[in-house]
């Protein structure tokens, strides 16, 4: 059995991981080795509703390159539907999302920005190689509209009024206009459910670490109708920007569901006022399980109110006897707050907790982390 590689240069869907392990590692090897990003797809990304009954196909895609619809298996009639189902639905993400109207209908990039692979050759590094080589795309229009497809088969979606039509020529319209895609672990840490109860990302300031998070609350708010998520940081300022950016957030990427504040997402800083039950996480957190609520002071840190709320709980057996308060929980700026802080989250969390920091400060475990 191939050993699968992990590197920031691939994303594979895990259902591929299962089904094509030689190819998987194949692809990863030659990512790793190119340092090149290639994504391996069995269904467009970000929105659950587009699924394939055809296990034997699979989506390549490589910026600057043709989108490869690949036939691993030996059906050639179901491919062919799976190849004009996929194409529908991308023509209807585009629409969706605005990019109609710079890359067109299907019609008009379908001979050149798509290839269809109806028998995969051996597979090998080498035949990676020519495949890559066959599809590659000189043109820096189509270079460009390939990226664009690549953006709405993976789900990062790009503001298409920033990005514009045309390639950029100046140096400032280059950096203005490019096109955002998410690396191999970016785009793990959205879409794939890891194994650790704590996921934490680091990344410098400015790295886009928010934004992730604002994809995973997007795919966890998304994926159930009755889950509570927790998205949380250790200062009112930024809890309340982040409230805001949300509605934003959810608007851009079309999420039909509705925000339900206060019953299926609270968007609050770590710590709360007495006043409120839903003012802050641990505030929440002694409501929910009736405990005291203890205020700041000199003497009185947050690791220690933290540790405290830890203790009753699993004194009292409190979880057990009342339940979890959230399904997930997401924290931001993890650098401000105590590991304590992080445990108690764990420990009122049901499924996971996903937490980002900065790079150079002290993150708890550093085993669990991911640079981004």
């Amino acid at each position: 059995m191939a050993r699968e590689m992990k590197t920031e240069y691939l994303f594979i869907d895990s259902e591929l991981k299962a089904l094509q392990p030689d190819l998987a590692a194949t692809l990863g090897s030659y990512a790793d080795s190119e340092k090149m990003l290639m994504y391996l797809l069995c269904r467009p990304l970000g929105d659950r509703k587009y699924a394939y009954d055809y296990e034997g196909a699979a989506i390549l895609l490589v910026p600057n390159h043709k989108i490869m619809i690949l036939n691993l298996g030996r059906a050639a009639d179901k491919f062919e539907d799976f190849t004009e189902d996929l194409l529908e639905d991308l023509a209807s993400i585009s629409d969706k999302f605005n990019y109609k109207d710079v890359i067109g209908r299907v019609r008009h990039w379908r001979d050149t920005l798509v290839q269809v692979v109806e028998e995969m050759p051996a597979i090998n590094e080498r035949a990676i190689q020519c495949l890559l080589q066959e599809t590659q795309l000189e043109d820096p229009k189509l270079g460009k509209h390939s990226e664009l497809l690549v953006s709405l088969l993976i789900g990062s979606i790009n503001d298409i009024d920033r990005v514009g039509a045309e390639p950029p020529q100046e140096l400032l319209d280059k950096i203005k206009q490019k096109i955002v895609l998410f690396d191999g672990d970016q785009t793990r840490f959205i879409y794939d459910e890891p194994t650790d109860k704590v996921t934490v990302i680091q990344g410098l300031s400015g790295t886009g670490k928010t934004e992730l998070l604002l994809h995973k609350l997007k795919e966890l708010y998304q994926k159930s109708n009755d889950s509570r998520i927790l998205f949380t940081c250790h200062n009112r300022i930024l809890a309340a920007n982040l409230r805001e950016r949300i509605p934003d957030f959810f608007t851009f990427m079309k999420v039909g569901a509705q925000i339900k504040w206060q019953e299926r997402l609270w968007c609050i800083h770590a710590w709360g006022s007495r006043a409120d039950p839903n003012s802050g996480a641990y505030r929440f957190i002694c409501s929910y399980y009736d405990l005291p609520f203890e205020i700041y002071s000199q003497s009185n840190s947050f690791d220690r109110v933290c540790n405290q709320a830890l203790e009753l709980i699993g004194l009292e057996n409190l979880v057990a006897e009342k339940g979890f308060a959230f399904d997930f929980t997401l924290v931001d700026e993890i650098q401000d707050l105590p590991k304590s802080f992080i445990e108690l989250c764990k420990l009122v969390t049901r499924e996971k907790v996903f937490v980002a920091g900065d790079i150079f400060q002290s993150i708890f475990d550093s085993s669990t982390g991911t640079e981004v």
